[in-house]
């Protein structure tokens, strides 16, 4: 009589020899800073993944002006890049991007320690202070903050002392762990949010 033995397969899968990690850029932090400055902070991070890179950007909108203590940091490192303000032609020049910037316009560059390598990533969080005095006034008495957001999660925190009056547009507000007041607006379309936020201070 034949005996069988039986044979155990096991399947063999090979893995790509890259991780490709979240390239996470859907959410964006501002502070709004004292209405009289007309000044607020912002913070985003992502991910950069094209080989040979050397330098990250942060586009400055057309109306606000970048303070000198714009920070990028390497997110793997925890190392603080050196940043310079540069032209948009000189970004252009470059080739990192599809679409052209405004040469005319004033880009934040970080430098990376090093290139990105083939296969590889590195993640950065930018933090700046904006000055718009177009965009962030006081009116009778009221704070007014007017701006188009572009990302599908976006957060606004007022000043400390500072109430929401009204917002055009929906948000889910709510207190951070300072007692400031946040909204948090979400975008599920393809375009950009039209946001006017008016605020006044809490009565004494």
């Amino acid at each position: 009589m034949k005996r069988f033995i039986p044979i155990l397969l096991f399947g063999c899968f090979l893995l790509p020899a890259q991780f490709h990690r979240a390239e996470q850029d859907r959410e964006i932090s501002y502070w709004l800073l004292d209405p009289a400055s007309h000044q607020f902070r912002i913070s985003h991070d992502f991910t950069i993944t094209r080989a040979g890179q050397k330098y990250v950007h942060s586009f400055v909108r057309k109306g606000s002006v970048v303070t000198p203590d714009a920070v990028i940091l390497n997110l793997d490192t925890g190392h603080k890049l050196k940043t310079t303000n540069v032209s948009g032609k000189e970004v252009n020049a470059l080739g990192y991007y599809p679409t052209p910037t405004d040469p005319d316009s004033v880009v934040v560059q970080g430098e990376l320690e090093k290139p990105v390598e083939e296969g590889q990533s590195t993640r950065v969080r930018v933090q700046e202070t904006y000055t718009d005095p177009v965009g962030y006034t006081v009116a009778n008495g009221e704070l007014v903050w007017t701006r188009t957001l572009g990302r599908p999660i976006n957060r606004v925190t007022l000043p400390s002392g500072w109430i929401l009056v009204s917002v055009n547009t929906p948000a889910i507000v709510a207190l951070d762990d300072e007692g400031r007041l946040t909204l948090r607006f979400s975008n599920i379309r393809n375009d950009e949010l039209a946001v006017t936020i008016k605020a006044r201070r809490k009565p004494s």
